[in-house]
């Protein structure tokens, strides 16, 4: 099977005129809408047709995204929430609910990275890390989901990070979390696959691509002093970022649209032809854009106990 091809701009298979009224009437929930990413995919599911509820901790610097996307022609509302306390987060639920109506989509794209060392944390800083980029989106995706099993509809991505999938210095608790969440959606999905949700309620969790925003800028003085070639490296790296922020926000409009459901409970680039791959179908993607370990020896992932009852038998 070929490789997908690569992109950094909007494609034709999840440009705004492919997918242009496919969600009318629905209603989705961006978290994190103020800017950058969250902002570009908060506009492009507008403009599928579905009303947008707006979510940050600031009402008020959302103005920005709100007016975009009542431009298309739809219902935006923006609401002040810390995601990641859950009596405010179900509050404002039942908020947009009055507001808006049911909900269809959740995006959950709330985050942050401090780029510092775990050691040059305090732990208040280090959990919140954690929390801001894991905890917010589980308490989301757990406040959709009875009303979702009861309609039997539904889709949830969450925006996670390749850092989820690799070693990476300077991101331990962005890190964590965002393996957290690939994981998480992973699981979720399973579990309503095995209830027989699994082509009405889908659940993704997305690596954005290399796409600059405030979270890749260049790390903070003190850690560049202490980590001069990390520093370096760094500032290297990210002139390498050149994906815009609307390839991952047309590529939530595709998913939301429920096109792209072979990739349900997987975890997927969005740099990558989004056609391309869901052509293969959930056959031709078993055993991949998963996370996983490889033993050596090949010995398989299943606890130890299996091979060695198999290992004692032979």
């Amino acid at each position: 099977m070929s490789q997908p091809a690569l992109h950094v701009d909007v494609y034709q298979t999840i440009s705004p005129e492919a997918l242009a009224g496919l969600n009318n009437g629905k209603v989705a929930v961006v978290t994190g809408a103020a800017r950058g990413i969250g902002k570009a995919i908060a506009i492009s599911i507008a403009k599928t047709g579905a009303n947008v509820a707006l979510l940050d901790l600031d009402a008020e610097r959302q103005a920005d995204t709100k007016a975009e996307c009542e431009k298309v022609g739809v219902k935006a509302f923006a609401y002040a929430c810390d995601v990641t306390n859950h009596d405010v987060s179900k509050q404002v639920y039942a908020q947009i609910q009055r507001d808006l109506g049911d909900v269809h989509i959740v995006v959950n794209n709330a985050g942050g990275n401090s780029r510092r060392p775990a050691h040059m944390e305090t732990w208040e800083q280090f959990w919140r890390g954690v929390e801001i980029n894991v905890k917010g989106a589980l308490i989301w995706s757990l406040l959709v989901l009875p009303d979702f099993r009861a309609r039997r509809a539904g889709s949830i991505i969450n925006i996670a990070s390749r850092a989820g999938t690799v070693t990476m210095p300077f991101a331990a608790a962005y890190s964590t979390g965002k393996a957290g969440l690939i994981r998480f959606s992973a699981c979720l999905q399973a579990e309503l696959d095995q209830d027989g949700f699994g082509d009405d309620i889908h659940v993704y969790a997305l690596h954005p691509g290399a796409v600059k925003t405030s979270m890749t800028i260049p790390i903070a003085d003190d850690v560049a002093k202490e980590y001069p070639g990390m520093a370096e490296k760094w500032g290297n790296f990210h002139k390498l970022f050149r994906c815009v922020p609307e390839v991952c926000g047309q590529t939530c409009a595709f998913l939301s649209t429920g096109r792209g459901k072979a990739l349900h409970g997987k975890y997927f680039d969005c740099e990558q032809d989004i056609g391309t791959v869901v052509a293969a179908g959930r056959e031709g993607l078993e055993g991949l854009y998963d996370l996983k370990v490889e033993f050596l020896g090949g010995l398989p992932n299943d606890g130890g106990t299996v091979s060695s009852s198999a290992l004692e038998k032979a």
